[in-house]
């Protein structure tokens, strides 16, 4: 639920400074080498990574989002010999997806491409300026394993390299889930054998919510409202882990959301009418922002975010902006590394 703000709010408001140098290009050699920021005893501290589980109690549900990245990122010529590159970001059948595309003549309906070694045909369905939606003549899941790219933030700068087909997917990512574009970065930082230990001695469960790449998408300079949203993600909460969550509420006990895509899904399946979260496929647009009314999730696990995005809007909301921007600056005077394949901080509501 959404209580009304006090005012409209704008995107400026939650800016900040990052040094270039402290934005990590790479991953860091082991997925638990990572630090996690934290705060208790009024003060900020700072641990390795695969300590996390000192801060989490035998009583608290850990939520994990299954997710699994596909190589959205096509490469590809025009007849002319001129590069186009086209992101797919959301599969809508065997041959059609909404995509982002770069030096595509979007005039032309019909078009013959070139991939690295074979003809590709598309014919542009409808084109809004900013999203394209494209039917392939080839399955554009075996088109997106054989020739595309792993989707690496495009803040990164670099191209995607053959360590990212690894690092940028989580190591309990499911096959069954084979639909984001974007990686949920938070649980990069899990190996096999820390995800292992903590399902071992933890209670948890998974979900699933497909990352668009509206999550690298830059907010409008227009005042943010009550009634502002954002792009759409698919989710899915199976009644087991529906079931799992709802005792959690029912009992007053911590629900741990790994990643703001995990409690982007929890807080859009609550059903404000029953109090519980509701189970099965939906699609959410929510907006966490300022005024913001929590109902599922108490912490959270969360990278460090983009200067003016939806994310720092999130985490501020959760935590408070005051605060959130002050441990942004305790990680900066600290060293520690930023965005997708950065450290990691614990948050409370």
């Amino acid at each position: 639920m959404i209580q009304p703000m006090p005012k409209d709010i704008y995107k400026s408001e939650y800016d900040y400074a990052v040094p270039e140098e402290l934005i990590a290009k790479f991953p860091p050699k082991n997925r638990v080498d990572s630090k996690l920021l934290s705060y208790s005893g009024n003060k900020f501290n700072i641990d390795p990574f695969k300590v996390i589980s000192k801060f989490f109690h035998k009583d608290d549900l850990i939520v994990f989002n299954e997710t699994k990245v596909f190589k959205a990122r096509l490469l590809l010529t025009k007849e002319s010999g001129g590069k186009v590159e086209i992101f797919i970001n959301k599969i809508r059948n065997k041959f059609e997806a909404i995509c982002l595309t770069k030096g595509l003549n979007l005039k032309k309906k019909k078009q013959l491409l070139k991939a690295e070694n074979f003809p590709l045909k598309i014919h542009i369905l409808h084109n809004d300026n900013s999203l394209v939606h494209i039917k392939f003549n080839q399955n554009i899941e075996a088109l997106c394993e054989s020739i595309g790219h792993v989707p690496i933030p495009p803040y990164l700068n670099r191209p995607d390299q053959e360590d990212d087909k690894d690092r940028y997917q989580t190591v309990f990512a499911n096959h069954k889930f084979i639909e984001s574009a974007a990686a949920p970065t938070a649980s990069l930082h899990f190996d096999d054998e820390l995800f292992n230990s903590i399902s071992k001695n933890f209670n948890t469960c998974k979900i699933s919510l497909a990352v668009g790449l509206g999550t690298f998408k830059p907010l409008s300079d227009d005042p943010i409202t009550e009634s502002t949203t954002l792009h759409d993600e698919d989710f899915f909460i199976s009644d087991e882990a529906a079931q799992l969550i709802n005792k959690q509420i029912k009992n007053n006990k911590r629900i741990i959301a790994i990643g703001t895509t995990t409690l982007r899904a929890l807080e859009a399946a609550w059903c404000n009418k029953d109090k519980i979260v509701t189970s099965g496929k939906s699609t959410t647009n929510i907006f966490i922002k300022e005024g913001y009314k929590f109902n599922v999730v108490n912490t959270l696990v969360t990278n460090f975010h983009l200067p003016q995005s939806s994310l720092l809007m999130l985490v501020s909301a959760f935590s408070g902006k005051e605060f959130i921007l002050s441990a942004y600056q305790y990680a900066i005077d600290k060293q520690l590394r930023f965005f997708s394949y950065g450290d990691a901080m614990i948050i409370e509501r």
